[in-house]
């Protein structure tokens, strides 16, 4: 898993309006599965739209109870999705002919079959065929199990610091790891809950950075740099 991905991700959605009563540990869950979908590259995979949709929503089931943890578990993962997809239009094939009154075509029940076995290999080589304690409903222990692996991802890509707000002033702040204890130090990317950096934006005005890099370095679109320097730069230079 790249583990930066989901930092990246994070930071795209930890401030926007409809995760705003959403806990820590959900928007967490959020950005780790966008870094999954973003890693698996469902675009790459498919052409059709109607394809591209439901293999996102395929890939969504399969994060509510599992966790890929190296490359090599979402390029299998990858495969399973396209041999999912695939199974889905060579059933459509059948269903299509059968309402024509056609024969039936044996070479693609063949098929079927065969990557319907493929699927259940993938399957077994990921732990996703599992029996589950109370039929398809999750179990206590899978639960801890997968919320034990994403908290690891997330430790894994956060050891040197931590964000936290201020409960008396409401600002954003950093806590910095040293050898012994935390230290405390104002976050450079934020002026109260707003995303923004003085130096940055001298850089942009002063024509060193263009706007899209900008908006790349804060992880904004590039409209919100226009935003901004009206709302927020000009006082700061006033």
């Amino acid at each position: 898993m790249d583990l930066n991905r989901i930092d990246v991700e994070y930071n795209k959605i930890k401030n926007l309006r409809q995760y705003k009563n959403f806990s820590e540990e959900d928007k967490r869950r959020i950005a780790y599965t966008r870094a999954t979908e973003y890693q698996v590259d469902i675009d790459s995979l498919f052409v059709s739209a109607v394809d591209k949709t439901s293999a996102k929503v395929l890939v969504r089931k399969y994060l509510d109870d599992y966790t890929p943890e190296t490359v090599s578990d979402i390029n299998t993962l990858r495969s399973i999705l396209f041999l999912e997809i695939l199974n889905d239009r060579l059933q459509d094939e059948l269903n299509s002919a059968k309402e024509d009154k056609q024969d039936m075509n044996l070479k693609t029940v063949e098929t079927i079959h065969k990557n319907l076995n493929q699927i259940l290999v993938l399957k077994n080589s990921l732990g996703l065929t599992k029996e589950k304690k109370s039929g398809n409903a999750k179990s206590l222990e899978q639960k801890l199990k997968l919320m034990r692996k994403q908290f690891k991802v997330w430790m894994e890509n956060n050891q040197a610091s931590r964000e936290a707000v201020c409960p008396y002033c409401a600002q954003q702040f950093l806590l910095r790891i040293r050898m012994e204890h935390w230290e405390e130090q104002k976050h450079p990317f934020f002026k109260d809950r707003i995303l923004y950096n003085k130096p940055l934006i001298d850089l942009y005005l002063q024509k060193i950075i263009t706007k899209e890099q900008l908006a790349e370095i804060l992880e904004c679109a590039p409209d919100y740099i226009d935003w901004v320097l009206e709302k927020v730069h000009r006082n700061q230079s006033a």
